[in-house]
C-alpha cells in the first residue's frame, strides 16, 4: 500500500505546482494585453504593427547618414568581400585560364582576385598572414563599368593598428564610391583618397596591381594564392552579361549620369593609365595602346622622370626612374619576363627591383596612378592633361 504521508506530499506538490502555473500564465497574459493596448493605442487603425513600429523617430542626422551610406536596392553587389578563402595554384579547379585576375605583389606575397568574384562584390577586404604574427591589411577594388581596379594597404598614421574597411556607398564621377566603416568618410576606390568627411584629403598607400588572364599569372608566379569562388558564383547575372572585358562599350545609364560627358579629347571608353598629381605636376593621361605597343615608356611627369611598364595583358606599373639623384635611361633588356637595362648597366625587373647586380637592394619608387576608362577619369580628374596631346 501507497504510504499516506507520500501520497499527501504528493498531492500538496501537485497543487503548488498547478497554481504556479497558473500565476505565470495570468502574469503574462496581463503583460500582452497591456502591450496590445499600447500598440492598439499608439496605432488604432493598424493593431497588427510591432511595438518596434510604434519606436519614437530615430535621430534624423543618424538616418541622413545611414541612407548616404546605403545603395537602396542593390544589396547584392554591393556587400564587401571580407577575407576569401584561398588556394594555391596547383588546386584552383575553380578557374579557367582566360579568366581575367586582378594580381598584386607586395612583400614577396602574390594573390589573385578574379574578376567574376570582384564583379559582384567590387570591394574586398583582405588580410596576408606571414606567420603568426604578421598580418598585411590590403583593400583591392574593381569596377567592371569603367574597367578601373587598384590596390592599397587601408591604413592612416592615427589609426596605424586599425586598419580601416570599406564597402560601396554610392555613385559618383562615373563611378562607384567607397566609405570606410570606422568613420564614415567617402573615398574614391581607385586613387586612394578621401573626398568628404572627417578624413578628407587622407590618402592609402598604393600597392602594385595588374589585370591579366590567370594561366599567365600563374605562369608568372606560381606560388600564387587565388580567391576560391564557386561554380554559382560565376553565374551570378551581375557583371555576366556586360563588363567581362576591359574597355568594353557597354555604358550603364547610372555611371554615364554621373561622369564628365563634356570632354572628348579621348572617346569614353578608351583605356588610359591615369598618373595621380603629385603637388608639383598635375594629373596626366597616358593611353594604354601606346603603352602596349611600346612595352615601356619614358617621360617627364612635370619635374618627375617616369617610366612606364606594361605588365601582363592589362598591367601598368609606373616608376620614377630618378635614383640616388640621378635620372637613368633605360632600354628593354627582355620581353618575357619584362626587363629594363639603365645607362649604367643595371637590370630592373617589371616590379621596379635591380636583379644586376644580384645583391643590391635598389629599388625604383612607385608612382601613383591606376588603369581605367577615359570617362571615369575625366570626371575625377577634369584638369587632366594627356601625354602627347595639347
Amino acid at each position: 500500500m501507497i504510504d499516506r504521508r507520500f501520497l499527501c506530499g504528493l498531492i500538496v506538490g501537485g497543487i503548488a505546482v498547478a497554481a504556479s502555473w497558473f500565476l505565470i500564465d495570468q502574469l503574462f497574459s496581463r503583460t500582452d494585453d497591456q502591450s496590445s493596448d499600447v500598440s492598439a493605442r499608439n496605432s488604432p487603425n493598424k493593431p497588427e504593427q510591432t511595438s518596434i513600429t510604434n519606436a519614437a523617430p530615430l535621430n534624423r542626422r543618424w538616418v541622413q547618414e545611414a541612407k548616404a551610406l546605403t545603395m537602396p536596392g542593390n544589396r547584392e553587389y554591393t556587400m564587401p568581400l571580407n577575407n576569401p578563402d584561398t588556394v594555391p595554384a596547383f588546386a584552383a579547379d575553380h578557374m579557367n585560364d582566360g579568366d581575367l585576375v586582378v594580381g598584386i605583389n607586395v612583400f614577396g606575397f602574390t594573390r589573385a582576385y578574379p574578376w567574376w568574384i570582384m564583379s559582384n562584390f567590387h570591394v574586398v577586404n583582405d588580410t596576408l598572414y606571414d606567420g603568426e604574427n604578421t598580418k598585411i591589411p590590403l583593400l583591392v577594388a574593381l569596377c567592371e563599368q569603367c574597367s578601373g581596379s587598384a590596390a592599397f594597404i587601408p591604413t592612416i598614421l592615427e589609426l596605424q593598428d586599425r586598419p580601416l574597411t570599406f564597402q560601396i556607398c554610392g555613385i559618383h564621377n562615373g563611378t562607384f564610391e567607397i566609405a570606410d566603416f570606422q568613420t564614415h568618410s567617402r573615398w574614391h576606390p581607385f586613387s586612394g583618397e578621401s573626398i568628404e568627411g572627417p578624413l578628407k584629403g587622407k590618402q592609402l598607400i598604393q600597392i602594385g596591381s595588374v589585370i591579366e588572364n590567370w594561366g599567365s599569372w600563374k605562369k608568372r608566379h606560381p606560388e600564387t594564392d587565388v580567391v576560391l569562388g564557386s561554380i554559382g558564383m560565376r553565374n551570378r547575372p551581375h557583371g555576366l552579361s556586360h563588363g567581362a572585358s576591359m574597355g568594353h562599350k557597354h555604358m550603364h545609364p547610372v555611371f554615364w549620369a554621373s561622369a564628365n560627358q563634356n570632354d572628348r579629347r579621348l572617346s569614353a571608353n578608351t583605356l588610359i593609365f591615369g598618373l595621380l598629381g603629385n603637388g608639383v605636376s598635375g594629373p596626366m593621361a597616358i593611353e594604354f595602346e601606346e603603352i602596349q605597343s611600346n612595352l615601356f615608356l619614358q617621360f617627364k611627369h612635370g619635374n618627375t622622370p617616369a617610366v612606364l611598364l606594361q605588365v601582363g595583358e592589362y598591367g601598368v606599373r609606373a616608376f620614377s626612374s630618378k635614383v640616388e639623384e640621378k635620372e637613368l635611361e633605360f632600354e628593354l633588356e627582355s620581353k618575357d619576363p619584362l626587363s629594363l637595362k639603365d645607362n649604367q648597366g643595371r637590370v630592373w625587373d617589371e616590379s621596379g627591383k635591380c636583379i644586376t647586380p644580384p645583391d643590391s637592394t635598389l629599388q625604383l619608387k612607385l608612382l601613383k596612378g591606376y588603369l581605367t576608362e577615359w570617362y571615369e577619369w575625366v570626371s575625377a580628374q577634369p584638369d587632366s592633361a594627356i601625354l602627347g596631346k595639347p
